[in-house]
């Protein structure tokens, strides 16, 4: 009976060990795929953040360009407004003095 017992061992043992490299090689293999799953989707979220900053930076210099016509565009603004009140005070200048000759 002893005897019995260390046979169906010995047979059993080779093919236990088999069935674990089998296991091995399978998770492996779903190691391999989970990684490059990974890399797949680090190379998504860095097109996605190049592209996210691409826009930013557009956004940014298109800001940068209306602000500096806005700005002038008020300087510009300014200026006549100077000039417009400077025009007024010579003609009323002007109107004084010939109001008093």
């Amino acid at each position: 009976m002893k005897y019995l017992v260390v046979i169906a061992l010995l047979v059993a043992m080779p093919l236990l060990a088999d069935w674990r490299w089998e296991g091995r090689a399978q998770a492996r293999q779903a190691v391999a795929e989970a990684r490059r799953a990974r890399a797949e989707a680090m190379r998504e979220v860095a097109h996605a953040r190049q592209e996210v900053r691409r826009e930013m930076y557009s956004a940014h210099r298109q800001w940068h360009t209306e602000f500096r016509q806005a700005q002038a565009e008020v300087t510009r603004d300014m200026r006549q407004a100077q000039a417009d009140v400077a025009r007024e005070m010579r003609q009323f200048r002007d109107e004084m003095r010939r109001s008093f000759r």
